[in-house]
């Protein structure tokens, strides 16, 4: 069989190989989706009655996604006005007081993780009894319901597959917690997942179900992160199979922990950040193989479903070279016969990584496109219109949005004309300097962020210095922002936005609209719009664009006033 020392020393293994690689995983996992009780609650808003009820919860009883035996209005009411009461009061010493990023920040740090922070924030106006709220309220839980059933759930999933591949490969990725999305079974495992809480929470009625039935589906997770193929029902009721007899034994491999919460308890729960947490994981992942290994072993019945032969035996060199062609070979790339000759002559070691060439679940390989000719060229014309459309297509969206936000039409920007040419500027850019990456979208959406950034930033200050100290943004208490010139929340909107526009916009507006004026048409309206460009950028100089909602002015003598810093507008 198997015991518990066994597991614990193969779990501290995997930590020695993997330290800050499990750190960050489990850091993850524990702020987007909720796991490890007390992790965060002990850091940012310490309460030791709170952290000694979660260490006992955390070892002694098995966490069904937070329902344990308490009715579901408590849950949502009275666990919800607690946590409420916890997050005003952190928000309250908060240095980040505008903007989205700043309230879910805010609420996720005072609470203990993302999940949980939007809760009470979307449901707060039902704990204060604002029933007109409710249909926002309805619809904020329909939000979080997703979350927690494609985010949270998923994640956990690929958190378990995380420490099943470290246990043999020294250089597994902590990318590994989003493989689900990458071979695209995110609602199937969802599905299995729901199944497994929904059975668990039925059990919960009763005096122990509950609790016992957690242990006898412990394995559902681990099922899921090998064979993503597999159903709800499938899993459970091997997962059932694999607990048979060893239901105890795991809650006292749970008990074996308690040391290492209590002491993270005194120590403010940075030995759970930083130890605990990966190990506890490590330990569970070497449970699931240990009951692995001897199913196949026994040949048992359900032995079929393991069948990811690779997950703890590499496969030889000849093998995986093999994988490499042949995944070079299915690329959708002209260079397929390039990658193909790499493959075959790259050094390789089978013990680096997991090979996910021969995964029993391809998929996600494919290469990424919309249908759209994104490699288009533009050529000098087309980049002069395409200014002039995203430089007005920018006056708009933040004309709509004073709108909605103050009710008043404001022209805003820096020039009298309907054209903000930051926004004309960072388009331009980035389909030009980034032109090599359009085939690579995740590097396309980061290094659009930085250029972006770089250039809002510059602006800026450029036209603080240039107009004495006056400022037409300011991002001042918004998360994460630098000198209040450029912030999180914008650089995520810029992201999406300049996807958006080298991946759609930009090309159907080139295909489908600029290449059909004839091109003396195109010279003169590129002549006629620089021409106004210019005489607006003239008359600017000379009679600033400023006023209420347009602009404000920094004052040099800048105060505190009950620990919020304040500036003349």
């Amino acid at each position: 069989m198997w015991s518990r020392k066994e597991l614990k020393k193969k779990g501290r293994g995997i930590i020695r190989k993997h330290y800050w690689r499990a750190v960050a995983v489990s850091f993850i996992i524990a702020f987007l989706a909720g796991n490890y009780n007390g992790t965060f609650t002990a850091v940012f808003s310490y309460d030791p009655s709170r952290e000694i009820t979660s260490v006992i919860q955390e070892n002694l009883v098995f966490d069904v996604h937070g329902v344990r035996e308490r009715e579901l209005v408590d849950l949502l009411l009275s666990g919800l006005e607690e946590q409420s009461r916890d997050a005003e009061e952190f928000i309250r010493n908060s240095p980040y007081t505008r903007g989205v990023f700043a309230t879910v920040f805010n609420y996720s740090m005072a609470t203990g993780s993302v999940f949980t922070g939007i809760a009470v924030m979307l449901l707060k106006p039902i704990v204060k009894g604002r029933w007109l709220s409710l249909l926002a309220a309805g619809a904020g839980a329909a939000l979080l319901f997703f979350w927690w059933l494609l985010v949270r759930n998923i994640l956990q999933v690929g958190n378990c597959r995380f420490y099943l591949e470290a246990e043999t490969y020294r250089n597994t990725g902590g990318n590994r917690i989003f493989f689900l999305y990458k071979i695209r079974k995110v609602w199937k495992t969802a599905r299995v997942i729901l199944r497994k809480f929904l059975y668990q929470y039925l059990w919960s009625f009763t005096i122990v179900g509950g609790w016992i039935k957690g242990y006898s589906y412990m394995m559902v997770p681990y099922l899921a992160a090998e064979n993503p193929n597999i159903t709800g029902r499938e899993a459970i009721r091997i997962s059932r199979s694999m607990m048979q007899g060893n239901k105890w034994d795991a809650f006292l491999l749970d008990c074996s922990f308690l040391g290492w919460s209590l002491l993270s308890f005194f120590t403010f729960g940075l030995v759970n950040i930083f130890y605990a947490n990966p190990y506890k994981a490590a330990a569970r992942a070497e449970l699931y193989l240990k009951l692995r290994r001897l199913a196949l072993e026994n040949e048992a019945e359900y032995a079929y479903v393991f069948n990811d032969k690779y997950l703890d035996c590499p496969p030889s060199e000849e093998v995986l070279r093999a994988a490499l062609r042949r995944a070079a070979s299915m690329e959708e790339r002209p260079d397929w016969r390039e990658l193909e000759a790499e493959a075959q002559k790259v050094p390789l070691d089978v013990l680096e990584e997991y090979p996910f060439a021969l995964f029993t679940v391809p998929g996600g390989e494919k290469r990424w496109h919309l249908g759209i000719d994104y490699h288009c060229t533009y050529g000098l014309t087309g980049l002069i219109l395409l200014f002039f459309v995203f430089s007005f297509t920018g006056w708009c969206w933040e004309v709509g949005l004073h709108l909605v936000q103050k009710g008043t039409f404001v022209n805003r920007g820096v020039f009298h004309g309907p054209w903000l040419p930051i926004y004309g500027s960072g388009g331009v850019l980035v389909l030009v300097l980034l032109k090599k990456l359009r085939d690579r979208p995740v590097a396309t959406f980061f290094m659009t962020m930085a250029l972006c950034g770089t250039v809002e930033y510059v602006t800026s200050w450029f036209l603080e210095v240039t107009h004495d100290g006056v400022r037409w943004w300011d991002y001042s208490g918004y998360f994460l922002n630098l000198n209040g010139r450029i912030c999180a929340e914008g650089l995520l909107i810029f992201g999406i936005g300049g996807c958006a526009f080298i991946y759609i916009l930009a090309p159907l507006i080139m295909n489908g609209v600029i290449r059909k004026i004839p091109v003396k048409v195109r010279a003169l309206l590129c002549v006629a719009l620089i021409s106004l460009f210019v005489s607006d950028m003239v008359y600017t100089s000379g009679h600033p664009h400023v006023g209420a909602g347009i602009s404000k002015e920094v004052s040099e003598a800048v105060w505190e006033e009950g620990g919020k810093v304040c500036a003349s507008e």
